[in-house]
């Protein structure tokens, strides 16, 4: 079939043709002809396409072009919209799309708008890749996905396409424990990028011939193999909170506090990012988890671990994940930050999980108090420390409309750690206070309280 185009050719100077000739087009599957002079920019050929022409000179002048493939520039066009391959399916602003041939040479680039759309055209006919590029963050990376590689090259999960793509974060053609490693490595800052880059995406083949065609494709960045990442957004989800759970007291030579959960369920993966309290520093970190890549890292104010394990673990009530060692005390909490979760053996994050563990107070001869787990359950304690024998301590709950609702008092208490269990399994789910008084001295009633201090307590259930 012929097709009437105008012809674009990429010739020498040598080869310009003069003004005033004409010539004629013969192709080999048919022959047409202008008479034109070729100073009329309007000479049209009819030709098929890919097939060899001979273009002849006339009044006597020697041809200069004798022999060329038709290219064809002006009717082809692609265009889509590149996205992020996550559930909102992210459009991706600000990327440049690549026109690649089968020679691995850009024939054109676009950028992406504000919907992530594209359109590159003036291209000629022949098979294309498409590709991208993108100066957009590196993120939305933690153990969770360090677990979905684990799983999938133990053969319990699948990754493929793109997804399987961004999992080869050392660019070994290759996808095992290794790049799981890697992952871990990098959530916890331990290296700060992959060889292979930060962007994977899609690279979608076609043959243009003439016509406009439609081509939506996607990325992920490297080791984001859940696809959990948006990256328009600035704060990923937390699924983690942190709380205190009892007191110890600040060694010389640093204070290990163990780090426990009440959670209930299989964890295999376990991404970890909190803020160090102000006064804490941290110096080692030992694990009580099954073997697989735990790692960690402390910057600045920012601590970070990392692990996963296809077989996970069912923690113990009271026993340790991983114990911390400190120097210093404080007062302030540990605030997790965004990718902290915990995840399950089918690589979900779990939507709320905890972490406890206890507050390092100074060993000086100061009173010091806390109430913990809060919010609570059916179990809530206050621990309390005394440098000090005392005569009298007391012990007084309000609910949210100030009745009293539970008091203890006691005379007569030795110095040292005391634990007091409130009875909160036989409240109902609100808000209360609860205040703490000591008293120590000639043991006189009406002598102020050498030591108060209260809570908000809520009960949740």
């Amino acid at each position: 079939m012929r097709s009437q185009r105008r012809l674009a050719f990429c010739l020498p100077a040598l080869l310009l043709l003069g003004l005033g000739q004409s010539g004629s087009l013969f192709a080999q599957s048919g022959t047409a002809t202008a008479g034109k002079d070729f100073s009329n920019a309007g000479v049209q050929w009819s030709f098929t396409l890919g097939q060899p022409f001979h273009l002849g000179m006339g009044s006597g002048t020697q041809a200069r072009l004798n022999q060329g493939i038709q290219q064809t520039y002006q009717d082809n066009k692609v265009l889509g919209v590149l996205r992020y391959d996550n559930t909102a399916q992210t459009p991706l602003t600000n990327c440049q799309v690549r026109l690649v041939n089968n020679q691995a040479v850009v024939v054109s680039t676009a950028p992406t708008n504000a919907s992530g759309a594209y359109e590159i055209s003036q291209f000629p006919d022949g098979n294309y890749t498409l590709g991208a590029t993108s100066t957009k963050p590196w993120g939305g990376v933690n153990a969770t996905d360090a677990l979905r590689v684990r799983q999938f090259f133990t053969g319990t999960a699948p990754l493929a396409g793109i997804r399987l793509k961004a999992g080869d974060v050392n660019n070994t053609n290759s996808v095992n424990s290794n790049d799981a490693l890697l992952i871990t490595r990098r959530f916890s800052n331990l290296v700060t990028s992959f060889n292979v880059g930060d962007w994977a995406f899609e690279a979608p083949s076609f043959t243009a011939n003439g016509q406009t065609q439609s081509l939506d494709f996607k990325g992920l960045v490297y080791g984001d193999v859940n696809a959990s990442y948006v990256p328009s957004n600035l704060r990923q989800p937390i699924r983690l909170m942190m709380e205190y759970n009892s007191l110890v007291t600040e060694q010389s030579n640093g204070t290990w506090i163990p780090v426990t959960t009440g959670f209930e369920g299989i964890i295999s993966a376990l991404s970890l990012v909190t803020g160090v309290p102000t006064g804490i520093e941290i110096l080692d970190v030992r694990s009580s988890l099954p073997p697989g890549d735990l790692s960690w890292s402390w910057k600045g104010d920012e601590f970070r671990l990392g692990w996963s394990d296809v077989e996970g673990v069912v923690p113990v009530t009271g026993q340790p994940l991983f114990e911390i060692l400190v120097r210093g005390s404080s007062e302030a909490p540990w605030v997790p930050r965004d990718l902290s979760e915990m995840a399950g053996p089918d690589g979900e994050p779990y939507p709320l999980a905890d972490l406890r563990l206890p507050k390092v107070v100074p060993a000086s001869g100061s009173w010091q108090a806390g109430l913990y787990p809060n919010p609570a359950g059916d179990f809530s304690a206050l621990d309390l420390h005394f440098p000090t024998d005392i005569d009298q301590l007391s012990v007084v709950v309000y609910d949210s409309r100030g009745r009293l609702v539970w008091s203890q008092d006691q005379d007569r208490v030795p110095s040292g750690k005391k634990l007091i269990e409130l009875p909160v399994e036989q409240w109902s789910e609100g808000r209360y206070m609860v205040r703490v008084a000591v008293v120590s001295g000639s043991g006189n009633s009406n002598n102020p309280a050498d030591f108060a201090r209260q809570w908000p307590l809520v009960i949740r259930r």
